[in-house]
């Protein structure tokens, strides 16, 4: 089968690799598509530190079920199905499965990463992830397109949980890139009345434009304090989501929320450079919470898969560009250049002739 495997930092090849083993406890699943993650532009570029040479990338994904293990229960040949793609150990033990926290498990398995992924022709779904309940079924009225977005919106639910976006708050994202699309969409399906998007370039500004009832603010030619100030008189907004992976976009985050009011951490900083300067007087006499966000569990890819099921999600405005996986390195030089938003990656026969 065709794949795409990492052998180092930048060096990521399309090459023909054997099948999937089925075995009585797993499943196999032929991929429909999978989208191009941050974590695989990563690969492409600088490289990861768990990764290792010879392993077959990518996460996003949606496919359908060829193989379900005489052992497997709970699942069929046939059905459709996405992945929440960091697989918990699962032990009540463990201090954070043991609270259901199977994202923050130290010893996590990471699909694309800890084992083979889904940017290729075939997938083994390993028996952690389906004994753990990270395999969720994708109903016929969700296309494939949709579904794939399922596991990145599933960390962004994750975030908007934590941080507390609910009815009626104005939201702020900073950083208008595929997982800031997602948020902006996602914040308006939890009910919010107001949502801003920052952005510095283009075209990534164009393609934000298209998205309905988001006020998308040029951060490169406007001040943000000030047309947050203006949209919401003065006040603040009541939630930030930095979803841009910068110093300064997590820095200025406190400088836009109102008292009381929420910042997401959401996209994570370099390893070397992660260190950041709050003035903590503004948390405090602010009343701020200021929240982390990581990965997400099972139950946050199948609330993505209902909101994408009920319409709430204009995925068709995230998804941008569609690749063969014969040219996935098109892909990634788009989203290097920051030229689209979501790229969808498409394997086998059907992929080569993707519009």
């Amino acid at each position: 089968m065709e794949a795409a495997v990492y052998y180092g930092p930048g060096d990521i090849r399309v090459e023909d690799r054997p099948e999937p083993v089925a075995s009585e406890d797993n499943l196999v699943v032929q991929v429909h598509c999978c989208a191009i993650c941050g974590t695989d532009v990563k690969l492409a570029t600088i490289g990861h530190h768990r990764a290792k040479s010879g392993r077959i990338i990518g996460h996003e994904m949606v496919g359908h079920i060829v193989h379900a293990g005489e052992r497997v229960v709970g699942f069929a040949v046939g059905e459709r199905v996405t992945m929440a793609t960091t697989v918990g150990c699962g032990r009540a033990s463990c201090p954070y499965c043991g609270r259901g926290l199977h994202n923050l498990c130290p010893e996590a398995l990471p699909i694309g990463l800890g084992v083979n992924g889904a940017l290729a022709e075939f997938m083994a779904i390993p028996p952690q992830a389906v004994v753990g309940g990270n395999v969720v079924k994708v109903p016929p009225e969700v296309p494939d397109g949709a579904a794939a977005l399922s596991e990145p919106m599933g960390c962004a639910i994750n975030a908007q949980q934590i941080v507390g976006v609910s009815e009626g708050d104005s939201v702020l994202v900073i950083g208008g890139g595929p997982l800031g699309a997602i948020h902006a969409e996602l914040a308006k399906a939890f009910g919010a009345r107001q949502v801003m998007i920052s952005q510095r370039s283009e075209p990534r500004l164009s393609m934000l434009r298209d998205l309905e009832d988001v006020l998308v603010i040029n951060a490169a030619s406007e001040d943000v304090g000030e047309v947050v100030a203006q949209a919401t008189d003065g006040l603040g907004v009541d939630v930030v989501v930095v979803a841009a992976p910068t110093r300064p976009a997590q820095e200025s985050a406190i400088g836009y929320v109102r008292k009381g009011g929420a910042v997401s951490l959401f996209a994570s900083l370099p390893i070397g450079a992660s260190d950041i300067t709050f003035n903590s007087r503004v948390i405090h006499y602010g009343e701020l919470r200021v929240c982390g966000a990581s990965d997400s569990r099972p139950e946050h890819v199948r609330r993505a898969v209902e909101l994408l099921a009920d319409g709430k999600i204009d995925y068709a405005k995230i998804v941008t560009h569609r690749v063969s996986l014969e040219n996935i390195h098109e892909g990634f030089e788009l989203m290097k250049k920051k030229q689209s938003l979501k790229v969808l990656v498409f394997p086998g026969a059907e992929g080569n002739s993707v519009p």
